[in-house]
């Protein structure tokens, strides 16, 4: 079932590329089909009548030549037969918690902190607000609770020689998507829908941004990482980028913490688009 899941998911991360189109090619049995949303399924049996009416007017036409009659009936055969591989998709869209004021520019930075046994890892808001929107969608992913058990995936990606980029997003193994799949599939009457094919989509955010690489960023603090680490929130607003003074003058905005056991830190080129396809597709622009 998680399979299902993410291969619709997947759909959906490329169709980010091809956000104009209405129709997917996909191959069952070995044979091509073209899937399409029920709402033409309208259209495409006018289609279909028209063409049958093409076919029976085109019977009683005599062509100058042999050859142009079987060219036409060909024509016919093969645009006929595209329209019958069409399967017809009811789909349903699952939305996964959403912040409410959401602002990247206040994002300004990834803290490492630690007590001497603990491992910190800042999210850094130069914005209560914002900050405190952020977070509070990070605990709705993961059922409110401290301890993250794949419900939240974290990923910190070396972009070149001088950029890495943070990736944390709300993934496919939650109870929401999970539960939501298996009521839809069970209220899905294959005999009122025959000829039909459920497609449960996933619509969800995912925080991401570029930060400097440095050797304390946390991207270089945390690539041979073994530890447990917990995701905390920071106050950054009285930070000055341009006073270096001012680097270390942070404070926890927030006293939750969220222990996250692993996230993946690699570089670009490492991504696996079927384990991570969200940050394999999404390249930020910086």
């Amino acid at each position: 079932m998680i399979n299902k899941i993410r291969r619709a998911v997947r759909r959906l991360q490329i169709k980010v590329h091809h956000a104009r189109s209405k129709f997917d090619i996909v191959i069952q049995d070995k044979i091509p089909h073209i899937k399409i949303n029920e709402k033409y399924q309208k259209s495409v049996k006018w289609i279909l009548r028209i063409l049958t009416v093409i076919g029976i007017v085109s019977s009683i036409i005599a062509f100058s030549t042999w050859y142009y009659s079987l060219i036409f009936s060909i024509v016919m055969f093969l645009v006929e037969q595209i329209f019958e591989q069409i399967i017809f998709t009811h789909t349903i869209m699952l939305v996964q918690p959403l912040p409410q004021n959401w602002d990247g520019s206040k994002w300004t930075g990834m803290i490492m902190a630690t007590n001497e046994r603990d491992l910190f890892l800042g999210f850094g808001f130069s914005d209560k607000t914002v900050g405190m929107d952020f977070f509070n969608t990070l605990f709705a992913w993961n059922e409110d609770k401290d301890v993250n058990d794949g419900n939240i995936q974290l990923s910190l990606v070396q972009e070149d020689r001088e950029n890495y980029s943070v990736h944390i997003y709300p993934t496919f193994e939650r109870d929401f998507v999970k539960e939501n799949f298996q009521l839809h599939e069970k209220l899905f009457d294959k005999r009122e829908n025959a000829g039909k094919e459920l497609e449960v989509l996933v619509t969800q955010m995912c925080f991401c941004k570029v930060f400097p690489i440095s050797p304390t960023c946390a991207y270089n603090c945390l690539k041979n990482n073994t530890q447990n680490i917990y995701i905390q929130l920071f106050d950054t607003s009285r930070v000055d980028e341009n006073d270096p003074t001012t680097y270390y003058d942070v404070s926890p905005m927030d006293d939750r913490t969220i222990l996250f056991k692993k996230i993946t830190v690699c570089q670009r080129k490492d991504l696996d688009k079927e384990q991570n396809p969200l940050e394999y597709y999404n390249v930020p622009k910086y």
